[in-house]
This record gives C-alpha cells, sequence and structure tokens, in this order.
C-alpha cells in the first residue's frame, strides 16, 4: 500500500511538472524532469545491482543458554557495492525444534553503500530445547521505494535451551532401588569424575593427565593417579514423552533434569535411555557428572526425543531389568 502511495505521488510531481514545463518553457522545469527521469531508472538499477553484493550473518551464543533468560543473535548485514539503498528487510523464522513453537519476525534495516550494519536481536524462550533462527530471503528497496528485489539468503544459527536448574526439589533415592543397576567395573583408571584411591608407577598407555606430577618429580619416575568410579550403581532412565503439548513436553524435562541433577550430586550415576524421532531408534549414554548431564540434555534435543515406543523397546533389549520411568512430570519406579 505505501509502495502504491509513493508511485502515485511522484507521478503526480511528474505530471503537474510536465504541465509547468509545457506552459512556461522554464529550464528548471526541464531540469527537473530530466532529473525526476535518471533517478527512476537510477532507482531501477540501483536495486538489482545491489542484490549480488548483499550478506547476511548470524552468530549464536557458544554456550547453552537457561531457559527464560534473555539472549542476543548477531545480525550482520553487508553491502560491498557503493551504491545506496533505504532500507533491507530481513525475514527470520525462529522455531523450537524440541517442542514445536514457532514465530516469524521481519526486521528493517539500513543499507549503507560499501558498509556493513550489525545488531543485536533479542530472543528469550520459555521452553527448554533447540531454539533455531534461520533467515530465508532479504527484500530490497530502492531509494523512491517503488522498486523491490528478494535476495534468497539463507543463514541459520542454533543455540540449546536448558531447564533453569537450581530446583530445591530433593528425592529419596531409596525409592529408586528398582531402576538401579550394579556397575561391573568400580574401579576405573583415568577417570574424571571420582576420588583417587591409589598411585602408581606409570605404565605406557595410561593418560598423561592423570600423572601425578609432583610425586613423580620427587621420585624421579612416572608416578599415575588411579580414581574409583562415583558409585559401583546407577540408575536407569527411561524418558517417554508426550510432545502433543509444549508445557507438558517442557514439564517433564525439567522434572528429568532435576531428578538426574539430584542423583549426580549424590555419587550416583545415571544411564538415561529415550527415542529418537530424528534417528528413529532408541539411543542410550551415562552420565557421570554435572557436565555429562547437561551434554546428554543438548542431545535429547538434537535427536529430538519422542515416545517411540520407548518403553517396549527397553524391556526387549534388557529383559528382567526394573527401571525408573520418566513420564510427562511423574517419575515412578517400574519392575
Amino acid at each position: 500500500m505505501r509502495r502504491l502511495r509513493y508511485m502515485l505521488e511522484f507521478i503526480f510531481l511528474f505530471v503537474a511538472n510536465g504541465i509547468m514545463l509545457w506552459f512556461f518553457r522554464g529550464y528548471l522545469n526541464l531540469l527537473i524532469a530530466v532529473a525526476m527521469i535518471l533517478l527512476f531508472f537510477y532507482a531501477f538499477f540501483s536495486v538489482h545491482l545491489v542484490k549480488k553484493y548483499v550478506s547476511l550473518e548470524l552468530k549464536a551464543p557458544a554456550e547453552e543458554i537457561p531457559k527464560n533468560t534473555e539472549f542476543f543473535i548477531r545480525i550482520r548485514l553487508g553491502n560491498r557495492c557503493w551504491f545506496p539503498l533505504v532500507t533491507a528487510k530481513v525475514f527470520l523464522r525462529t522455531g523450537n525444534t524440541f517442542v514445536g513453537a514457532l514465530a516469524e519476525n521481519v526486521l528493517a534495516l539500513p543499507l549503507r553503500p560499501g558498509k556493513a550494519v550489525e545488531i543485536q536481536y533479542p530472543l528469550n524462550s520459555a521452553y527448554v530445547g533447540n531454539v533455531e533462527v534461520c533467515s530465508e530471503k532479504i527484500v530490497l528497496y530502492d531509494l523512491l521505494g517503488f522498486h523491490r528485489v528478494t535476495v534468497k539468503k539463507q543463514a541459520a544459527e542454533s543455540v540449546y535451551i536448558l531447564p533453569a536448574g537450581g530446583s530445591e526439589e530433593e528425592f529419596v533415592l531409596n525409592d529408586y532401588e528398582t531402576g538401579m543397576d550394579e556397575v561391573e567395573e568400580s574401579r576405573l583408571s583415568g577417570s574424571d569424575f571420582s576420588d583417587v584411591s591409589q598411585v602408581r608407577e606409570y605404565i605406557p598407555g595410561d593418560a598423561m593427565k592423570n600423572i601425578h606430577w609432583k610425586l613423580s618429580a620427587k621420585k624421579d619416575i612416572l608416578m599415575v593417579k588411579e580414581r574409583l568410579h562415583m558409585s559401583s550403581r546407577k540408575l536407569l532412565l527411561v524418558l517417554s514423552l508426550d510432545k502433543e503439548e509444549a508445557e507438558k513436553t517442557d514439564a517433564a524435562v525439567e522434572r528429568l533434569f532435576s531428578f538426574g541433577t539430584f542423583c549426580i550430586s549424590n555419587r550416583v550415576p545415571v544411564t538415561l535411555f529415550w527415542w529418537s524421532d530424528r534417528y528413529h531408534e532408541i539411543r542410550q549414554e551415562t552420565a557421570e557428572s554435572g557436565d555429562d548431564w547437561r551434554q546428554m540434555m543438548t542431545r535429547l534435543f538434537h535427536d529430538q526425543a519422542g515416545n517411540g515406543y520407548v518403553e517396549e523397546q527397553f524391556r526387549s533389549g534388557h529383559p528382567g531389568k526394573g527401571y525408573i520411568l520418566v513420564k510427562n512430570d511423574e517419575i515412578r519406579a517400574v519392575v
């Protein structure tokens, strides 16, 4: 509508000036007419020329972000051509691939000749998951607002949104004894998440990070630290998500995150089983530290964890084993 208004105003001024030129034969009116014609063609050709030199970059934070926390996507719009344009509109699509939330936004940015414009685009996710920000196109407008050109510029960035954490909820691990599984080896050389059990002489193949440098210097021989596992038992968790409602999915992951954090803080490793909608298979990982647990959450989101008959799949692959079922916001032991 605005574009049509600009065109009508330009045509009106051009016709009015032409009438004055016809009647008065003034040089000023002639110059105005020539200038308007040149301006019209300049606007047309410039917008088509600039589209070849437009660039778009998106940059997201490298670290995970707690939900309900504001973060910023850096948007950089560049113009390597020296023809000036008034504005460009960047069409962005923001979506949470884990819970399915989707939003579309249009940003109007100035397109300066030979320069780049950089802004910080604020976002805030109310749900956990994988937030993706992608651009599909840029629409360029000329100086007069008559001509516009659509440029396909695809750029994408993603940010993992983790539960906020800090829950003061406490669980009684004895209530989940059914889901405990004995670990075959309680002693692992070079484990990073446990206490040092003894120091011994270096054996070829030992990890360098486990060398006890002070003691090695004192004895003039390489000595290695051996560590114990956090626990001789681990919890088997099975995650079943009904992803029809974003709120329920979010609540289930929040509950899972709190429970896993509590277990690990009490030195009980957690093995989690989930169904991957992305790879169409059941997947499992074990977390023995807080960092492991947070990384596992990001893999859940990347795999687009869902239902996929995960309980049946688990029982088929682990007959007779008890486990802890996490479903919606419920956590219960299953024999």
